[in-house]
């Protein structure tokens, strides 16, 4: 797994310490997250492949919230419920790994 910082992994701690995610806590790791990319930003500028990088989270966060909000609608079945969270953790998973392998780079 790719290093983090300190002050990252005690705040991922904090939010996973009970088992679960409250909408406040997800909201203090986005903020917290938009935070560390200003850093990014001052030292390399608005306009790079990061703020992009950025940005596409914001897109692919919404894009899962809106796509749990339409298999919920649907009333899927037990099996097609299942099939849905196998099918985002697997994304999901995709990105984690793809970003420790980019990170290995850095």
């Amino acid at each position: 797994m790719t290093p983090i910082s300190k002050t990252l992994e005690q705040l991922l701690l904090d939010i996973y310490q009970d088992g679960s995610v409250s909408v406040t806590e997800y909201r203090q790791l986005r903020d917290n997250a938009d935070a560390r990319m200003e850093a990014v930003i001052r030292e390399f500028g608005q306009h790079n492949n990061i703020t992009a990088f950025q940005k596409a989270m914001d897109v692919a966060m919404q894009l899962l919230q809106l796509s749990v909000m339409d298999a919920k609608k649907a009333k899927l079945s037990d099996t097609g419920e299942a099939i849905v969270k196998d099918a985002v953790v697997s994304q999901v998973e995709y990105l984690r790994v793809g970003a420790d392998l980019a990170l290995r780079l850095l």
